[in-house]
């Protein structure tokens, strides 16, 4: 690396301005060419002997000094011979920056005004150099600045600022030989989207605009054999920068900074711009130089008043001294043993986190973002300074938010672990109210259109680290950022051998193997998982440490072809993994099949933990071989398990363990893989046989799904829901829709809406249940039995939804096609016809009973029930569970009507088959108990029995389901009312204030469950005799409640015995006549006469309290059963 002088003006005796011909002294500028990478030396600026900055360029005239700067282009050309850094352009910044520094200072000339001149990869190279220039300020080194305070102009020549595209780096290499078989990974970190060009602008933007710039595109294509290409394209050569100029030069790369004439249109537009660059650069430099001398005299002053002040007594104690704390260690799998370096980054973090339980200075979560390519260790980091720093928290937890749904179910799992129910509300409020120390990471955050704040805990006290791959998240980072790279290179040279030879202890390899070790990780970018995969290679004897970097530069160039790789950092991750699977594709044995089939199907699946039992449950015996037109054969699979499969299972994840292409957990059954091997896993294969992978990975995981949906089998189905919202998503990728087109797609759907729906998630199960329901009645028409059973699936999740009008419809849907579809002969042979027993139609009843209970046709409800039970008791006897539902619905639906004793009764049986069946803490059988306490709350009877059935019943919800979930929220409803019943409302009032805003932030203000709520306090805030308070919540009640509904009649029956004890007559007594008209009007409500006469009774009341006899008598008249004192009174609190 040198500065040569090119051209000077001769010394004058006077000084002649530029403009006016006076006398000229010392140069008013310098002027600094920097060649390109293929081309050094002084040729890179000749053509046809002509070199023009010296020999066409009137340097003398206009008095400038022309200087060359020459640097080692084949230092960045040659594989693995470039510096042991992981930033390879700055250690030829500095030189720059260094040697033209010395120059002018010893000419005396640190301040003259520089204007550079660069060719293709010089341009990147000055923008580093005044990147770290602008950065010297300390004393010792501010001389260096110089460089960047003295530059006025930039003339970029088809400089690569946004990088270029794989086809011009590959099209030098298109001869390529074993001895240079393909492009270095500086020539690689020129393509667009690098993160070296990314680092480069993020540093040379915000100082842009102090110089004059000036952008040159080629015009021409380079040739290299039949191949021709732009080297560097116009939109990276000249970007649209509002503050520069931008001009095309018709020429190739390699020609546009070489001219032969003064007459070449190239020639003269950059002597233009030289010319006027000249003339403005001295009054310019000579101002930015007295202002950053003033700046620097500021900086120094500052410094030496820091120096006189005490030493700052720490505010904290350092909580490192405190013991062990953690209670709570949540993370996917712990580090890698092999983990090397980011020492200096741990530090950094727990300096930024600082204090545990400490907020920022906005009362703000700690949070520190760390950003970086793939592969670069982001996540083994924050597993490292997890288990490293445990002892500080009460609790780590891991978030994988890799997906929106993904963040979603790590924290329902947190939720459920908690004992606050499987949501996604349930964990995040639970972490918000925690105020013990702890550490949420937030993994995989990728997706730019996710907004990753909203994962962020809106309390407690804690510190948040995120990953991410997206440099714009930083924006959320309250407590910095860190961008990960490469490895520092000693930290790279000792992962490589520590992966390559884990049994050598010996602290230093020799040093030939040491220099073949360096020009590996150089390659490698110093990216710390290909470096462990390099390692693993090598381990498996794939290849030697010697032999390593030949193959692997043959078969990154071949890499890098491929469409899906863009980038230098995905070709050098991407061909570790290349290696060692082509070794294992190349093995014909059953094993090596086996593990091919197996990382094909994963590719489809969610990254992280793939139960073991997927492939255990379904495995797959599958014929990878092509058929003569190039299709996978069909995916059998076979539900036989024996020890044979287990030993083929684990042989072939044996393989791709060994090799470092999956992580095997043995302990916890399940299998893991870096996000980046997941992507290459697909993007390796063409899209035909991505799709028909698909189609088996869904297949697979369907049938891990029984149509039984046993309770036993509910924890595995529960893990399958990353992996199913991973083939969903790929669905949609591939396909561009996820509805299915195929019945094989349409029976894995279904079975997918089952796990949504057996998980709350309802919504989600609607969207692929009508799906399913629209193909099959199109496919098979709509009473085929597949049809009608989607019909049913559709109908429960609108049910639990409480989406009562479309679940009504399509169970009355159902009805008719069942009644005109009869499975058997006899099935007809009843009478009368139209009332037809068999089980389907008799499954549908029931199912309606239900329905039209809780939508208050409880009349209707009743007939449909009854006839319900009769016809399943018929056809399959009194004991089967289909019957026991049956009578279970009937039995609400009785006690609704305060028909208690029929409601009893039928509980009673229910309950005792069901505890013999199920057990006792079955999800029907709680239900059947906590309806039995219910029911004899409403008798008024035995209610210390009712209190206890309840309690119980609440207490195991609280354990299975969590303390949110809404089956939980339920029972502390009806024990709220209980203990208003035994008179002890304030106990009720205590409860019901505590889980209001749960069912708020939950189910929603809308919610049925939320009018329960209310309608629950409101009586206990009568008991109570809290009037008021009682009277906003029935306003609120009778607003909320559809006015068919007979619960409106129980709020306005409610709301005007309030007005009543209020002594608001006039009020009320008009609410009873709206109230008494309504019910007239409306069939459905004025079919239960005692309603009406609940009215009329308070009414009375307010004739007997204004002793209005008349209009009693009146009144009793139009109701005689008011006459009667000892009827029995309509309890408006239990319906």
């Amino acid at each position: 690396m040198a500065i040569l002088e090119l051209a000077a003006p001769t010394t004058p005796t006077t000084n002649i301005s530029l403009s006016h011909g006076r006398a000229r002294s010392a140069p008013v500028a310098d002027v600094i060419a920097v060649h390109d990478v293929h081309k050094g030396g002084l040729e890179a600026w000749t053509a046809s002997g002509v070199l023009w900055l010296r020999d066409l360029f009137p340097h003398q005239r206009y008095n400038v000094r022309i200087l060359a700067y020459q640097y080692n282009g084949e230092a960045f050309l040659s594989p693995g011979s470039g510096e042991a850094s992981a930033d390879r352009i700055l250690p030829f910044a500095n030189s720059l920056v260094a040697e033209l520094c010395a120059d002018r200072q010893l000419g005396d000339a640190l301040r003259r005004p520089i204007i550079f001149v660069c060719h293709g990869f010089g341009g990147l190279l000055v923008k580093r150099a005044l990147a770290f220039a602008s950065t010297r300020r300390a004393q010792a080194v501010e001389h260096l600045r110089s460089v960047f305070t003295s530059t006025y102009a930039i003339i970029f020549l088809g400089t690569p600022h946004n990088g270029v595209h794989k086809d011009s780096v590959l099209l030098r290499y298109q001869h390529a030989t074993l001895d240079a078989p393909g492009p270095s990974q500086s020539m690689l970190n020129l393509l667009k989207h690098s993160e070296l060009l990314q680092e480069i602008t993020d540093q040379f933007t915000p100082l842009r605009k102090q110089f004059a710039i000036y952008n040159f595109w080629e015009q021409r294509k380079t040739q290299v054999g039949t191949s021709s290409a732009y080297v560097v394209e116009e939109d990276s050569a000249a970007p649209s920068w509002d503050d520069a100029e931008r001009c095309g030069i018709s020429a190739t790369h390699d020609g546009m900074n070489k001219f032969a004439d003064v007459h070449e249109q190239g020639y003269r537009v950059i002597l233009g711009a030289l010319l006027r660059y000249i003339e403005s650069a001295p009054s310019l430099i000579q101002y930015r130089w007295e202002k950053d001398l003033e700046a620097l005299e500021h900086e120094r002053q500052r410094e030496a008043e820091d120096l006189l002040k005490p030493p700052m007594q720490h505010l904290f104690s350092d909580d490192g001294s405190i013991s062990n704390r953690n209670e709570w260690f949540i993370i996917p799998h712990c580090s890698i043993t092999y983990f090397t370096g980011r020492h200096h980054h741990a530090n950094v973090v727990r300096e930024k986190l600082g204090q545990v339980g400490q907020l920022d200075a906005a009362n703000r979560h700690k949070v520190c973002v760390i950003y970086g390519l793939g592969g670069a260790g982001k996540t083994q980091f924050c597993l490292k300074y997890a288990e490293d720093n445990k002892s500080r928290y009460w609790g780590v937890f891991w978030i994988d938010a890799s997906s929106e749904e993904n963040a979603e179910n790590s924290y329902a799992e947190l939720g459920r672990l908690m004992g606050k129910g499987a949501t996604f509300s349930g964990g995040m409020h639970w972490l918000s109210q925690c105020t013990k120390p702890w550490l949420l990471i937030i993994d995989n955050a990728d997706d730019p259109d996710m907004d990753i704040s909203k994962y962020f805990p809106v309390g407690g006290s804690g510190h948040i680290l995120v990953t991410t791959r997206n440099p714009g998240t930083e924006i959320h980072a309250t407590a910095g950022h860190l961008r990960f790279s490469g490895l520092d290179p000693e930290d790279a040279l000792n992962l490589l051998f520590r992966t390559a030879f884990p049994r050598d202890e010996s602290p230093s390899p020799r040093p030939d193997s040491r220099q073949i070790a360096q020009r590996i990780t150089s390659e490698l970018g110093y990216l710390a998982l290909a470096i462990a995969n390099a390692g693993t290679s090598i381990r498996r004897h794939i290849y030697t440490l010697e032999m390593y970097l030949r193959h692997y530069l043959g078969h990154r160039k071949e890499m890098i072809t491929r469409k899906s790789i863009s980038t230098a950092d995905q070709a050098n991750i991407i061909t570790t993994w290349e290696i060692p699977f082509q070794r294992i594709i190349s093995r014909k044995t059953r094993e090596c099949r086996d593990a091919v089939d197996l990382i094909h199907l994963c590719a489809f699946m969610h990254f992280n933990s793939i139960p073991e039992a997927v492939f255990q449950r379904a495995w797959t015996n599958i014929d990878s071989r092509r058929k003569s037109q190039g299709s996978l054969t069909r995916v059998q699979t076979r539900s036989d398990w024996d020890e044979g499969s287990q030993l083929r299972l684990r042989a072939a994840l044996s393989i791709l363990y060994n090799h470092s292409i999956i992580e095997h957990d043995l302990k916890k059954g399940v299998v893991s893989m870096h996000p980046v091997i997941k992507r290459w896993a697909k993007d390796r294969m063409p899209e035909e046989d991505q799709k028909l992978w698909l189609n088996a990975a869904m297949a697979v995981l369907a049938k891990c799904i029984s149509p039984l949906m046993e309770a036993s089998g509910q924890r595995l189905r529960r893990s399958l829901l990353p992996h199913i919202e991973a083939c969903l998503r790929e669905l949609a990728g591939l396909y561009g829709t996820v509805s299915p087109s195929t019945v094989e797609r349409v029976e894995a759907m279904e079975r997918f809406a089952w796990v949504f729906a057996e998980n709350g998630l309802w919504k989600r199960a609607r969207l692929y249940q009508s799906d399913v329901l629209n193909f099959r009645t199109k496919k098979f028409g709509r009473f085929h039995p597949q049809t009608i059973q989607a019909q049913r699936s559709l109908a429960e999740s609108n049910f639990n939804l409480f989406d009562l009008l479309p679940c009504a419809k399509a169970q009355k849907g159902l009805l008719m096609t069942h009644g005109l579809s009869r499975p058997f002969f006899s099935d007809w042979m009843v009478w009368p016809p139209w009332k037809p027993e068999h089980i389907p139609y008799c499954i549908t009843l029931s199912d309606l009973t239900l329905t039209l209970w809780f939508a208050g046709k409880l009349e209707w409800s009743k007939y449909l029930g009854e006839r319900a039970v009769r016809g399943l008791t018929k056809r399959l006897g009194p004991n089967d569970p289909l019957t026991l539902t049956a009578m279970f619905n009937l039995a609400r639906t009785y006690h609704h009507l305060r028909e208690q004793h029929a409601s009893r009764a039928l509980l009673v049986t229910v309950l005792r088959k069901r505890k013999r069946f199920f057990g006792l803490d079955h999800p029907d059988t709680l239900s059947t108990r906590n309806e039995l306490g219910m029911s004899l709350c409403a008798a008024g009877k035995h209610l210390s029995a009712a209190e206890r059935l309840v309690s119980n019943v609440l207490a195991a919800r609280k354990r299975i389901l969590g303390e949110e979930h809404a089956y939980t929220l339920w029972s502390m409803n009806d024990l709220a009312r209980v203990y208003t019943t035994r008179q002890r409302p304030h106990e009720a009032i205590e409860i019901l204030d505590k889980i209001e805003p749960v069912i708020r932030r939950t189910l929603g203000e809308t919610h049925p469950g939320m009018s329960m709520t209310k309608g629950n306090l409101a009586q206990a805030y009568v008991r109570s005799k809290r009037w008021s308070d009682a009277e906003t919540l029935l306003h609120q009640l009778m607003q909320a409640v559809p006015k068919d509904h007979p619960d409106s009649v129980v709020a306005m029956s409610g709301y005007i015995y309030v007005r009543i004890a209020m002594g608001h007559l006039e009020e009320a007594e008009r609410d009873c006549i709206q109230a008494l008209d309504a019910i007239t009007n409306n069939k459905d409500l004025s079919m239960d006469a005692r309603r009406p006469l609940a009215i009329a009774d308070l009414l009375s009341t307010i004739y007997k309290k204004q002793e209005r006899w008349k209009e009693l008598d009146v009144l009793k008249a139009k109701y005689p059963a008011l006459h009667n004192p000892n009827r029995e009174k309509f309890n408006i609190w239990q319906t």
